[in-house]
């Protein structure tokens, strides 16, 4: 192939994921009632068990008991995946509620610009974390690669201190 048709393709398929991640940004996923009763009970330590829940330790413990085989190895795998994969998407789901608080707040005068230039940070920061947590879990489901969630649940942390500062000052 020639070289510059080669380095158009890749260009433009550069484009297209930017394009793509754009549109994500900059998109709304859903729009939710913000509800005081959620956000007086939140909090982003729910969500500690992504940091071990596909730990290797769990693994090479469950491997070393006497009895366990090849079926059951990969049936624990795979229950490790589904959950991990059922708090990623309340992961996600939190998190839109807290950016709509966030917003919530911009646009009744209640925080400033600070806020929301923090809001846009932090989404971007947690949509690149979740594509690449999504992308680890898959490859672990494959069995290769480790999954490191500490940046998804950090960006989580770092949003709720965030909106509570500025709730806590609007107070």
């Amino acid at each position: 192939m020639d070289p510059v048709a080669l380095i158009a393709i890749i260009s433009l398929a550069l484009l297209i994921a930017l394009g793509w991640l754009l549109s994500r940004l900059v998109a709304t996923r859903k729009v939710f009632d913000v509800d005081l009763a959620w956000w007086n009970a939140f909090r982003p330590e729910r969500y500690s068990p992504v940091l071990r829940l596909l730990s290797p330790k769990d693994f090479e413990y469950i491997a070393s008991l006497e009895g366990c085989d090849r079926r059951m190895r990969a049936e624990f795998r795979r229950n490790r995946v589904v959950l991990m994969r059922q708090y990623l998407r309340e992961m996600a789901a939190d998190f839109d509620r807290l950016q709509a608080l966030g917003q919530l707040m911009v646009s009744a005068g209640a925080a400033g610009r600070e806020l929301r230039e923090e809001l846009f940070r932090q989404k971007v920061r947690f949509t690149l974390a979740m594509w690449r947590i999504q992308i680890q879990t898959l490859g672990f489901q494959l069995g290769i690669s480790q999954v490191d969630a500490s940046i998804l649940f950090g960006s989580l942390h770092g949003l709720t201190a965030s909106v509570r500062s500025q709730s806590m000052a609007a107070a």
